[in-house]
């Protein structure tokens, strides 16, 4: 099997660790459906959740970014989304933001799992790449590696998400190109005005609809190979993350 697929074993001994805790917490006689019981696990216990969060989140957000494929194969309800004044252009759009935005979004709780499974000890806002870099205990591991690896192989989709979540920016020339004869065609209808002969055989909106087709179809072959790459990069993190998991919760459940 190789490092960078599903490694099915050993996700079944971190679950293993995982489940144990639960099972803990839920036969501890102080335990209370109503309360925070966080305070009631061992060390074990308290180190399998926090490390278990951020796997779980891994996982979603993995989940998150294969969706976005499948709304993106097709432009469902198109007259109620057109009545609305969303077309099929500003769906592409919103669901290419949103790819953006996951991919960084990986990348971020790659950082937060490494600062738990190697105990850290960066809180949520100091746990950045520069001060885990300065950290004794990752200094040679292999996760972070994959991490700076994640970073350079993305860094292009990183760089957009930051424009398009501090700027309001989504550079797409394609896009535009499309966009601005769209545009003159819905405003002519909805206005009643008339764009001349000249304009309609130069841009003929049957062939603005194939270009959109081809657009989305350009769109959805490149989310879908980012997303298999994106993969490999979450399997190969993943399992070479877990076994200093596993050896740092067996050290816990010796010492209690």
């Amino acid at each position: 099997m190789e490092i960078t697929q599903f490694n099915g074993e050993l996700h079944n001994k971190f679950f293993e660790v995982v489940n144990r805790t639960m099972i803990e917490i839920h036969k501890h006689p102080a335990y209370s459906s109503c309360k925070n019981n966080h305070n009631l696990l061992s060390q074990e216990g308290k180190y399998a959740q926090q490390v278990f969060k951020h796997f779980s989140k891994i996982h979603e957000t993995q989940q998150d970014l294969r969706k976005i494929e499948i709304f993106l194969r097709r432009f469902p309800l198109k007259k109620f989304y057109e009545k609305n004044e969303i077309s099929h252009l500003d769906y592409i759009k919103y669901h290419t933001e949103v790819f953006y935005h996951k991919v960084h979004t990986i990348l971020e709780l790659f950082k937060l799992m490494i600062n738990e499974v190697y105990e850290v000890g960066y809180n949520g806002k100091r746990c950045t790449w520069e001060n885990l870099l300065k950290s004794e205990t990752l200094k040679g591991s292999i996760p972070l590696n994959i991490i700076e690896y994640y970073h350079k192989s993305f860094e292009h989709i990183i760089n957009a998400r930051h424009l398009n979540s501090h700027r309001a920016i989504f550079k797409d020339s394609e896009k535009d190109d499309i966009e601005g004869p769209m545009m003159l065609y819905k405003n002519s209808e909805k206005f009643n005005m008339d764009l001349g002969d000249e304009f309609k055989r130069m841009m003929p909106k049957f062939y603005l609809e194939y270009k959109i087709k081809k657009y989305k179809n350009e769109r959805l072959k490149y989310i879908v190979n980012a997303n298999d790459v994106a993969e490999q990069y979450v399997n190969l993190f993943i399992n070479t993350t877990i076994p200093e998991f596993l050896k740092r919760a067996k050290s816990k459940n010796e010492d209690t």
